[in-house]
């Protein structure tokens, strides 16, 4: 009964206390709302995570099969008779000898413009260094003789 004498002392500290006690609930009710609707929310959300896992997943299976299914075309050599393919490697051997030549004009302007002799210059000057040493052999060869004659003259005299 302290309490209903403090109440009936106290007019003023009782309704401050009843509104501090509605406005209490008040704010657990709006707290409670907003979380209901937050774990509502988070609930949603999780089904559409797994949504898109599930297709994510799907896809990944798709592309494993499709993947298998080139990969075994692959090794049976399947891929190389498509037409595509084929035109394909067209292209890339075209391509590659057009590097070649252009890289070889290259080369050429190089070693035209540093004053080296390529490599088909050097064989070149090689076969007809060949050529004229065996002319100067056979040049030579009959005043070897007369030498080695005039030598063994000179010789039994000396």
């Amino acid at each position: 009964m302290t309490t209903t004498n403090q109440a009936e002392t106290n007019p003023e500290q009782a309704t401050t206390a009843e509104a501090a006690k509605s406005g209490l609930s008040n704010v657990e009710g709006f707290l409670k709302a907003q979380l209901a609707q937050a774990q509502k929310r988070i609930e949603e959300l999780e089904g559409e995570a797994g949504k898109v896992v599930k297709a994510l997943d799907a896809r990944r299976l798709e592309a494993t099969k499709e993947a298998q299914a080139l990969w075994t075309k692959v090794q049976a050599g399947e891929l190389l008779a498509d037409p595509r393919v084929k035109e394909l490697g067209k292209k890339v051997d075209a391509a590659g000898a057009e590097l070649r030549k252009r890289f070889d004009g290259l080369q050429t302007k190089v070693v035209e413009t540093v004053g080296v002799a390529s490599q088909s210059q050097l064989q070149e000057i090689n076969k007809e260094l060949a050529k004229l040493s065996a002319k100067v052999d056979s040049l030579l060869k009959p005043i070897r003789r007369q030498g080695s004659s005039k030598d063994s003259e000179t010789s039994p005299r000396a």
